[in-house]
Parts: C-alpha cells; structure tokens; sequence
C-alpha cells in the first residue's frame, strides 16, 4: 500500500509542476524547429532545457528517497545534525543543478551575437 502512496504523491507533485513542465517541452520543440537556422543557440537550449526537467523528475525522488537512508532512528544520538547535512548537502546539490541549467540558458542567449559594429550599413 505504501509504494501506491508514493506513487500517487509522486504523480500529484508532478502534476503541480505541470504548466513548467509543458513550458519547457514546447520551449525544446520550439528550439529544435529553429535548430537550422541557429544550431548553436538550439543546441544549448534543448541542452538547457532538458537538464532542467531531468533536474525536475530526479530531485523529485532525490527529496523523498535520500534523507531517509541517512537518517535512520538507530543514529538517535546526532539525528538532527545528520539531518540538517543531509539538507544542506541535497540543497548545494540542487542549486547546483539549477545553476548550471540557467547558466546553458543565459550562455544560449548570447552565443552568435553579430558585434556591435556588425549593424552599421556598409559602403558601397
């Protein structure tokens, strides 16, 4: 029974990270549809994009099967220190994670940009 649990709470957190999740899949789409035109820049969104729902789908049982395992009633004696390093690891470990995503996004953002100078008409 307790492995439906989990099951369906899993699927409920997924659900409410829908509308992200929907918006990063038709952000991948989109790029893939422009990669022709701009293979640089889709290549580091789709690689962007995709890191972050992987990063979605596996802190999601990271969260919920990690700490657990480090902190079992038999550590009575640190339990809270344990816990509070095992919190403290799995969020560097996180945001980690996010910065490295975003870090793709912004990098996608600038890659292929023509110099400043490149817009000005040239003579004749």
């Amino acid at each position: 029974m307790e492995e439906s649990s989990k099951i369906a709470q899993y699927f409920w957190t997924l659900v409410e990270q829908l509308p992200s999740l929907l918006t990063m899949i038709g952000c991948i789409v989109f790029a893939l549809t422009r990669w022709k035109r701009y293979p640089k820049v889709s290549l580091m969104i789709v690689a962007g994009l995709g890191f972050l729902l992987l990063h979605v789908l596996a802190f999601l049982i990271i969260f919920d099967v990690v700490p657990p395992l480090f902190t079992k009633p038999e550590n009575s004696q640190n339990l809270e220190s344990v816990r509070r390093t095992v919190a403290l690891v799995l969020g560097f470990l996180y945001y980690t994670g996010l910065a490295v995503a975003f870090a793709l996004l912004l990098g996608a953002v600038f890659v292929q940009r023509k110099s400043a100078g490149s817009h000005e008409p040239q003579p004749g």
